[in-house]
C-alpha cells in the first residue's frame, strides 16, 4: 500500500492522491513531482512504455485502462480486444489479453507501441462506451472477426449479439453496409443460422447439433404449461411441441449446488408426468462425438415416434407398441421411418 512501512526498508513514498489506484502517464507522474526512484517502485506496474499503474494489472479491462494513457485519443479497443470488453463469446483461443487490437481512421498515422496490434478503418464502423472505454460495436465486431472464426463460432458470437439487441436486424444491417468485406459469403452463411433465444454459447453449439442430425429447429427458451390449465409449468432451452420434446442443457452451475440439481429434478418429474420427453445434455454429449450421437439419434427417434404416434398404430401388429419404442428411443428403428404420418419437419443445415 502507498505509504506503508515495510520491515527493515526505507518508508514508500506516498503517490500524490490524483495519482492513486489509477493508470498513469510518466509525464503527469514527473509534472506532479514524483521522482524517477518512485517511478520504479515495485508497487506499481508497468504495462506499457512510458505508462504506469499504481497495482496489479490483473484483468483485460485493467489493462486496457492502464494502456488507454499511451494512446492517441481517437482510438478504439476493435477485434477480440472489443469482444471480451463487451463479455461476448469467443473460442478458448481468443481469449487472449495481449495484443491488445487498437483501431484509428484511415488517414492517421500507424499506432507503434508494444503490446498493441493496429486496425485501420474506424471511420466505417460504429462505436460504443462500456464503462470508459471507447469500443468498436458489437455488430461491427462480428463481422471484423470472420477472417478468424468459423462459421459455428460467428453463429455463437451472433447469437449472443441478436439476443442483446432483441433481434438479428444490426447484423444484416452491418453487413450491408460494410462494403468491403472479404468473408461475406461465410458471414452470410452464419447470418442465416442466428436465432434469438440462445442464453449461452453451448446452448447455441447443441441446436446446430440439432440441425446437423436433420431435427425439426426447436423453440428456444420456450415456456412450457400445465396440460389441464395451460399454467406455467417450466422454461426449457429447447422445445419441440408438436413432438412433445424438451431437451435442457446442462451447464457446470446445474452440478454445483444440491438446490439446483433439486430444481431439475423437480422440472423432469412434471414433465414426465404431463407427458413430455425430457432429455438432457451435457458438454461431454457435445465434445465426445460418440455420446454426441447417441444423443441426437435418440431426440430424432423419440421425435419421429411422437409425429407417427396415432390411434390406428397404438396396439397393432404393423409395428411395436409405444411402450416399447419409449424403452428403445435410443436406437434408430425403421418402423416408425417408414410411417407416411411421419413427414419431413422444415430443418436447417450448418454449412
Amino acid at each position: 500500500m502507498p505509504g506503508a512501512r515495510h520491515a527493515g526498508a526505507v518508508p514508500r513514498i506516498a503517490l500524490p492522491e490524483e495519482l492513486r489506484g489509477q493508470a498513469f502517464s510518466v509525464r503527469s507522474a514527473r509534472e506532479a513531482d514524483v521522482g524517477e526512484a518512485r517511478l520504479y517502485g515495485r508497487d506499481l506496474d508497468r504495462p506499457s512504455r512510458g505508462v504506469r499503474h499504481d497495482g496489479p494489472v490483473d484483468s483485460l479491462r485493467t489493462l486496457a485502462l492502464a494502456t488507454g494513457p499511451a494512446l492517441p485519443a481517437d482510438v478504439a479497443f476493435s477485434h477480440q480486444t472489443a469482444a471480451l470488453l463487451l463479455n461476448l463469446p469467443l473460442p478458448r483461443r481468443h481469449e487472449t489479453w495481449q495484443p491488445l487490437h487498437v483501431m484509428r481512421n484511415s488517414d492517421l498515422s500507424r499506432i507503434r507501441r508494444r503490446g498493441c496490434e493496429q486496425h485501420k478503418g474506424l471511420e466505417h464502423r460504429r462505436t460504443w462506451t462500456t464503462r470508459g472505454l471507447v469500443v468498436v460495436a458489437g455488430s461491427d465486431t462480428w463481422v471484423d472477426l470472420a477472417p478468424q472464426l468459423d462459421v459455428e463460432d460467428l453463429v455463437v458470437l451472433g447469437d449472443a449479439i441478436a439476443r442483446r439487441a432483441g433481434s438479428a436486424l444490426p447484423l444484416s444491417a452491418t453487413l450491408s453496409r460494410r462494403r468491403r468485406c472479404p468473408e461475406r459469403d461465410k458471414l452470410r452463411a452464419a447470418l442465416s443460422l442466428i436465432r434469438v433465444g440462445s442464453d449461452s454459447p453451448m446452448e447455441t453449439r447443441c441446436r446446430l447439433v440439432f440441425g446437423r442430425a436433420g431435427l425439426p429447429e426447436p423453440e428456444l427458451n420456450g415456456r412450457v404449461p400445465f396440460r389441464h390449465d395451460a399454467e406455467f409449468m417450466c422454461r426449457a432451452d429447447f422445445v419441440w411441441r408438436k413432438q412433445r420434446v424438451i431437451g435442457e442443457y446442462l451447464g457446470e452451475d446445474h452440478f454445483r449446488s444440491f438446490d439446483r440439481g433439486d430444481d431439475d429434478v423437480s422440472r423432469r418429474r412434471l414433465a414426465d408426468d404431463e407427458g413430455w420427453h425430457y432429455v438432457e445434455i451435457t458438454k461431454r454429449d457435445y465434445y465426445n462425438s460418440g455420446r454426441g450421437t447417441r444423443s441426437s439419434t435418440g431426440s430424432r427417434a423419440t421425435s419421429r415416434y411422437r409425429c407417427s404416434r396415432t390411434p390406428r398404430y397404438r396396439e397393432t401388429a404393423e409395428g411395436p407398441s409405444p411402450q416399447l419404442l419409449n424403452r428403445t428411443a435410443g436406437a434408430p428403428y425403421q418402423w416408425a421411418r417408414n410411417r407416411p404420418s411421419c413427414r419431413a419437419e422444415p430443418r436447417f443445415r450448418a454449412p
